[in-house]
């Protein structure tokens, strides 16, 4: 019986000594990513995308009432998949309160030769069309954490969305617009720019000290002069922290824009919508 109840002591005292290092292993891993959201003040980074654009407008006459429509990858060659460069920014005051800065541009450009199309209004014979698409998309927002703990966050987003389009479809050649024949017709020329307000939320995970997951959902909204417009955008990204001053971005991104230009003569409707992956790295300071 002695002998028993040595035994019992032992596995008692066995099993406090294993609790024990459990919780100061658990209690030293928490305490490494008690630091999850106390990164570097300013981190600039770079990024690299490849993303498969899809965009339909609509040009409706505000003078004959007649319209035309254009599908830009589908009927006229714009490049469907593309890369794109971006550029994006980040400044933290606390733990609480940082200013996220980005910039995106798109470089489509393409070449049509002795092409015979009607677009409705506007017949085409023989004609050379040139296509570009140069559009840029810059963003300028205030985040602020509505939730956190050693892992995870949620953070609150408002700011500005600048949209910069800039469209040109050009036909030279044999081109007839309601029975008058012209040598060059601008079939669209959107180049507007418009800064309108965003709201989001960005949930972010920590998985371990140098890995971590960020969701984000935003929708821009408004109207700006002639411009308005929609915008949803999601974004899911894995970020992995390379070296103390530096780290890896890697993602998908989804984006869904309905933008109408509404100027003098004409109103302009652009279904704009692009998804992808992207790369980037960014340096902390």
């Amino acid at each position: 019986m002695k002998i028993l109840s040595e035994v019992h002591l032992c596995v008692v005292l066995l099993l406090c000594i294993i609790a024990r290092q459990l919780a100061s292993a658990d209690e030293a891993f928490h305490k490494d990513d008690a630091n999850l959201y106390n990164s570097k003040k300013f981190a600039l980074g770079v990024g690299f995308g490849i993303v498969r654009f899809d965009t339909n407008i609509k040009v409706t006459d505000k003078a004959t009432g007649g319209t035309r429509f254009i599908d830009l990858e589908g009927n006229l060659n714009l490049p469907e998949i593309s890369h794109v460069n971006t550029l994006y920014a980040a400044y933290q005051f606390n733990n609480t309160h940082q200013m996220l800065f980005g910039y995106f541009s798109v470089n489509r450009t393409s070449n049509l030769l002795n092409v015979d199309k009607n677009f409705e209004d506007v017949i085409a014979i023989n004609a050379n069309i040139n296509l570009s698409d140069r559009t840029r998309f810059y963003y300028l927002s205030y985040g602020y954490k509505l939730f956190q703990d050693d892992r995870s966050a949620v953070t609150l987003i408002l700011g500005l969305n600048g949209m910069d389009f800039k469209y040109i479809v050009e036909a030279s050649g044999d081109i007839t617009i309601d029975g008058i024949t012209k040598s060059t017709v601008l079939l669209v020329d959107a180049n507007v720019f418009a800064p309108l307000p965003m709201i989001g939320l960005d949930f972010g995970f920590r998985f371990t000290p140098k890995w971590s997951l960020s969701t984000k959902i935003s929708y821009i909204g408004g109207t700006f002069g002639d411009v308005s417009a929609g915008v949803l955008q999601t974004s899911i990204n894995g970020r992995y922290k390379l070296a103390k001053n530096i780290g890896l971005l890697i993602g998908v991104t989804y984006f869904d824009a309905v933008v109408t230009i509404d100027d003098e003569t004409k109103i302009t409707d652009i279904s704009y919508n692009y998804d992808g992956g992207f790369i980037g790295v960014h340096f902390g300071f």
